[in-house]
């Protein structure tokens, strides 16, 4: 079967198995294999100035948090599997175009590794926040 070739959690999620709702995700092929997504790439970004790309989405709450509820907050899920929070995106962004889930930006502004809650005190998965100076939207 060509499931046997695959490798890693990107190949299996490419050949289209089935992907859990976990974070870091998972994906399972038809031979009982299951594949993890890589989120471990290399030490978190450090303080200061960052640009990255992603995609917008709501933050994952950390295991044991409560349900994930219907309040979303909208962060950046980073090309480098991590979550970010992003602060003060709307004196950018009014209209709130930004906050539509999987649309793909670049965001740049300054990265400090803090802890995000929501309303109710829940903490997100998160290795941060962005102070955002600028966020445009690109291409596939």
């Amino acid at each position: 079967s060509p499931s046997h070739k695959i490798t890693d959690f990107e190949e299996c999620a490419r050949a289209g198995y089935p992907v859990g709702e976990s974070y870091p995700q998972q994906c399972w092929t038809p031979d009982g294999r299951h594949f993890v997504e890589g989120i471990e790439q290399g030490p978190p970004p450090a303080s200061g100035p960052i640009t990255i790309s992603g995609e917008i989405t709501c933050l994952p709450k950390k295991p044991g948090q409560g349900i994930q509820t219907m309040e979303c907050a909208m962060g950046l899920k980073g090309t480098d599997g991590r979550h970010y929070g992003l602060k003060n995106i709307f004196k950018l962004d009014p209209e709130y175009k930004f906050s539509v889930g999987g649309l793909r930006v670049e965001v740049s502004g300054t990265f400090s590794p803090e802890e995000i809650k929501g309303p109710v005190g829940s903490k997100y998965d998160v290795v941060g926040a962005i102070d955002v100076t600028s966020i445009k939207e690109i291409g596939d």
